[in-house]
């Protein structure tokens, strides 16, 4: 997607026009990039700002605000005449633009070919399954927004009186909870709870994997388990929690911060809500899993001494064939697909 295209979603948002599909489209690109957040607040509390004078004078002070962040001098304004509601439009989709740059610099947006499900329907009490190969977004009941990666099931809680708000995960999910301190979010993933009361983050819950890992965004979360003494995590944290240490009294977790990576300009654990498939120097055994569930195949090592060979890749909208031909150069092992089921042999 190109900066125009950029412009005009921002613009028809401030101007109450979204269609569902441009809301959807909006929502992918702030999570993207989360200074584009932070644009869209700017720009909608300008919007919401007391007005004094005709169109005419509003279009003056937007000229006059935007030379000031681009620091360019501002032309003598001409006669005043009635400016037509397009104009205005196309103003504020100008602001859009120069304080998307100014603000979030280069922005990320999703494209090319995307299997999403986009989920309308209230749900109570319900599940909502992602098979190997898709992923989903759904907006919950209460306003929180929630994304599926695949292979994955969230099963929402029945809504008790106190309105406390709950649900169950198994898999993985990105998580942007509604700011709510008198009803906090908890999410349960059958081994630990993460408790949350407004923020942004991402769990990672495969029933197969011998961790379970978390990723905040922004805001805080508490995780709790059995015999666990709970922990909060920060802004840009990331705690991965081996599942044979939630069983001891002391466990060993490993804890660190994140960041964008420099190179692919993205935040890996959250790079899948960007259809993005990034590995940083993980083991082929790892990726393997993920390309399964990504791509709805089965991976078979029949030379096993490839599990552990390590991997730095970065794949958008690319077929799987592509995928195991990198991969092929960089690891130097052999290949053949028949069927659902992808071969890697020594020759």
């Amino acid at each position: 997607m190109d900066q125009d295209r950029m412009d005009v979603l921002l613009a028809r948002y401030l101007a109450g026009e979204l269609t569902p599909e441009e809301n959807e489209e909006l929502e992918w690109a702030m999570l993207a990039n989360p200074a584009l957040r932070e644009t869209l607040q700017l720009l909608q509390r300008m919007r919401e700002a007391p007005r004094g004078g005709s169109a005419a004078e509003e279009s003056e002070m937007m000229e006059r605000g935007l030379a000031r962040i681009m620091d360019e001098p501002v032309a003598k304004p001409a006669e005043t005449v009635a400016m037509p509601k397009v104009v205005v439009w196309r103003r504020w989709a100008a602001a859009a633009a120069v304080l998307a740059l100014v603000v979030g610099g280069a922005l990320l947006y999703r494209g090319g070919k995307r299997e999403v499900v986009v989920s309308n329907a209230p749900v109570h009490g319900k599940e909502i399954v992602t098979r190997y190969g898709t992923r989903s977004y759904q907006e919950l009941p209460d306003g929180s927004k929630l994304w599926l990666n695949a292979g994955s099931k969230v099963t929402y809680a029945e809504v008790s009186a106190g309105g406390r708000r709950e649900l169950t995960l198994t898999g993985e999910a990105f998580f942007d909870i509604k700011h709510d301190p008198e009803h906090p979010f908890i999410i349960h993933t059958g081994k630990l709870d993460v408790k949350v009361l407004g923020t942004s983050f991402n769990i990672k819950a495969y029933p197969n994997d011998s961790t379970i890992e978390t990723t905040l965004i922004n805001g805080k979360v508490e995780i709790d388990w059995p015999g666990g003494v709970g922990i909060i995590l920060r802004p840009h944290e990331k705690v991965v929690i081996p599942i044979r240490e939630m069983q001891k009294t002391e466990a060993i977790v490993d804890r660190k911060m994140v960041a964008p990576d420099p190179q692919y300009n993205t935040v890996i654990e959250t790079s899948w809500v960007e259809d993005k498939l990034v590995f940083r120097n993980e083991a082929f055994s790892d990726v393997s899993k993920k390309l399964e569930r990504w791509y709805n195949i089965h991976i078979s090592f029949e030379d096993k001494r490839y599990l552990q060979d390590r991997l730095t890749a970065y794949f958008k909208d690319q077929p799987i064939k592509n995928v195991m031909d990198a991969l092929q150069i960089s690891l130097g092992f052999h290949y053949r697909i028949e069927g659902d089921t992808i071969h890697i042999t020594s020759k």
